[in-house]
């Protein structure tokens, strides 16, 4: 057998990358971000604004608070409100919606538009050991719409207050609406399977609602996320890797 060489170059960013990895600090940063948002008045007369942050940082985030600031017509402040995402803790990558509402049925009427911010704090993350194993959705005859699927505790511990939060969205891929729902049992033993149920309550909403996101987590662990994550090489590394699978080829025949 002959013995395989590989390329100079191909040594030598090897080397590179292996230096650079042990002599450059990595700093793990946090950020949310606001993804799409929508208000509306409900049937009670209550004002809601529907959207969905992202955590864009690679470090995971709780305590994620989404404060809104209501207007009039002639942009005067009439009412401020804010809420906590639905999705508690978010791993990097993850997404949560959220609901903010106007109670008062007089300021909730008089709602011309609003802005929104929004404050985290970096946390640590939790082990991914919940599964959503299907779900399915329809409409009922009184105009709700009802989102049933099935979740799986995975890992090896029992999962506390297991928490399944839904994101509903029109044909622009804009929040529209959220809900969410327990698991029926809460808690999950390792391996222990249970039901889930979330409704879609405002029916102007479900009108709007072509399509919709599932998402779960419970005091101790993260949703597996539907797809996986990829993983992207840098293009140098492809090209290297492709040219040492070639030389290799070549001196090995």
């Amino acid at each position: 057998m002959k013995k395989v060489v590989f390329p100079p170059i191909f040594a030598l960013v090897l080397q590179t990358i292996l230096l650079a990895s042990l002599t450059v600090p990595v700093t793990a940063t946090a950020q949310v971000n606001i993804l799409t948002h929508s208000g509306f008045l409900d049937s009670v007369g209550y004002y809601h604004v529907a959207g969905e942050v992202q955590n864009v940082g690679d470090q995971a985030v709780d305590f994620v608070k989404v404060t809104a600031t209501f207007y009039d017509s002639s942009d005067v402040v009439i009412a401020t409100s804010f809420t906590y995402t639905t999705i508690e803790l978010l791993l990097a990558g993850r997404k949560s919606p959220f609901d903010v509402i106007v109670i008062d049925e007089t300021q909730a009427a008089n709602v011309d538009h609003y802005s929104l911010g929004v404050t985290f704090s970096a946390t640590e993350p939790l082990p991914q050991g919940l599964e959503i194993l299907s779900n399915s959705s329809y409409v009922d005859v009184v105009g709700y719409m009802h989102v049933v699927g099935e979740i799986e505790n995975i890992e090896s511990g029992a999962a506390t207050f297991v928490k399944v939060a839904a994101t509903f969205y029109d044909e622009t891929g804009t929040v529209v609406g959220t809900s969410f729902t327990y698991s029926d049992p809460s808690e999950l033993e390792a391996g222990q399977t249970a039901p889930f149920e979330v409704i879609l309550l405002h029916k102007s909403r479900v009108l709007l609602t072509t399509n919709y996101s599932v998402t779960a987590e419970s005091s101790q662990y993260a949703i597996i996320p539907e797809f996986p994550s990829l993983i992207i090489l840098p293009l140098f590394m492809i090209s290297t890797l492709l040219a040492a699978i070639l030389y290799r080829r070549k001196h090995s025949m």
